[in-house]
């Protein structure tokens, strides 16, 4: 599963969290508890830097089954990209998921 990079997001208490973004098709091969964007990932021409639009915040036990059963976000929408944090904690992947949605 290559990585497309690293980005930091903020939350409304002003924490940041480091995810690693993934192509939305990326096939997950080990158990891992995470905090999961979903994102439309573009370009922008004048710097060639990468943006990501969250489209959809959750949390998983299992980043292996999460695409394949969540019935969210899919490309139709404009997503194409999956940011991945990994929290092994649930009351603190919890605590994240809210904290980005409140942004």
């Amino acid at each position: 599963m290559p990585k497309l990079g690293a980005i930091n997001v903020a939350g409304k208490s002003g924490a940041l969290y480091k995810f690693i973004a993934y192509s939305l098709d990326t096939t997950f091969k080990e158990h891992r508890p995470a905090v999961c964007v979903v994102t439309r990932r573009h370009q922008v021409p004048a710097t060639g830097s990468f943006k990501h639009h969250p489209i959809a915040i959750d949390q998983t036990d299992d980043l292996r089954q999460f695409l394949a059963c969540n019935p969210g976000p899919r490309p139709s929408c404009g997503a194409n990209c999956i940011c991945v944090h990994a929290e092994k904690d649930e009351t603190a992947r919890m605590a994240i998921c809210n904290d980005l949605r409140k942004q």
